[in-house]
């Protein structure tokens, strides 16, 4: 089923990285224009314009979810400009209005010309998705926002504010940055995700990722995961953070071959996925599982074509179990499942 642009507001609202009170140090390729403490209150500011935008776009998402394809049931990365585009166009214009956009001396507003607009639009879809930003608290003086027929090209100077918390400018401005310039392939969409961690001077503790990322579940499965993470690190196994698409992928790595994985996606949820390369080593231990761990790895996994199961069955992914509250009563078949798994490559 088609998950609604409602509920791509409720998952982005989950996913966002949280609030942090860390006077954390900021990289200098941001503080150009701004003061450390300036940029930490206007990142806070912005995320909460954020969590704005998502309740607005949840309340009145059947409006706008014009949309019509749906993503591969195993799709985990999921693209607005193709799913979702009233959201995309959004979030494009409110980068462009943080990233072309010139403070004022006092940054009580941001002057921009028409860099402001998606020239790929109409000028009656540009408008729409301006007065969706209104709706949020956004003011725009310049243009009127119902006068289809006006030349958005031809605009000189448009003037972007926010009344309730001005500092959100900052945070705007310094979070398309972010996006725009220093956005990698494995770290994308940090502007919507409003990840502040990508401004810090040094690199971010992945156990803090970790737990930002599996928040949302319940405080046992939590704790499964946390635990899962500090035993496979400390048997050596690398863990490494991908983002593209929405889609959170940590995986856990044996000389650079994934072994298994936490997964957050907007089409399949959360979930761990595992790779076992030595099965064959411990069928008698196996047998001793749960049956649904047992019938799990006796499926296999690779493409379900090569499978001669004839499709796909997301088999390329891994084996997938669910992280929700059944997976505690698999906690020590796991457990012992994946030292098994290490123990053989370890002594390969």
């Amino acid at each position: 089923m088609r998950k609604t642009l409602r509920d791509v507001a409720e998952y982005l609202k989950e996913i966002m990285v949280p609030v942090t009170q860390e006077d954390y140090e900021i990289d200098p390729a941001y503080t150009n224009a701004f003061a450390e403490e300036d940029i930490r209150k206007g990142v806070l500011a912005f995320r909460g314009f954020l969590v704005q935008l998502f309740d607005a776009l949840y309340a009145k998402g059947d409006a706008y979810d014009t949309g019509k394809k749906v993503p591969h049931e195993f799709e985990n990365r999921i693209s607005l400009s193709v799913y979702y585009p009233f959201l995309h166009n959004v979030s494009t214009m409110l980068m462009n209005m943080g990233y072309h956009g010139i403070p004022d001396k006092d940054a009580q507003f941001l002057a921009s010309g028409n860099a402001l607009f998606n020239k790929k639009l109409s000028v009656a879809k540009n408008l729409e998705c301006l007065r969706f930003l209104a709706d949020c608290g956004i003011c725009i003086d310049g243009i009127d926002l119902h006068d289809k027929k006006q030349n958005l090209p031809g605009t000189r100077t448009v003037k972007i504010s926010y009344p309730d918390d001005p500092a959100m400018l900052t945070g705007l401005k310094v979070m398309a940055i972010a996006e725009t310039d220093h956005g990698t392939l494995v770290n994308q969409d940090v502007f919507l995700r409003c990840d502040y961690r990508v401004l810090k001077k040094d690199e971010p503790d992945v156990f803090s990722i970790v737990k930002d990322t599996v928040r949302p579940l319940s405080p046992e499965v939590q704790a499964f995961v946390l635990e899962l993470h500090e035993r496979y690190t400390g048997m050596g196994l690398d863990c490494a953070v991908e983002v593209k698409g929405f889609h959170i992928y940590i995986k856990y790595r044996y000389r650079r071959k994934d072994l298994w994985g936490i997964n957050a996606s907007l089409n399949n949820g959360y979930h761990i996925n595992v790779k076992p390369k030595k099965t064959q080593e411990y069928t008698g231990i196996i047998k001793t599982f749960a049956p649904v761990l047992q019938d799990l790895i006796a499926k296999g996994y690779g493409c379900g074509r090569k499978r001669e199961i004839g499709r796909c069955d997301g088999g390329c992914r891994g084996l997938r179990i669910p992280l929700d509250d059944s997976i505690l009563d698999l906690r020590d078949d796991i457990i012992t499942w994946f030292d098994r798994e290490v123990s053989c490559l370890q002594n390969r």
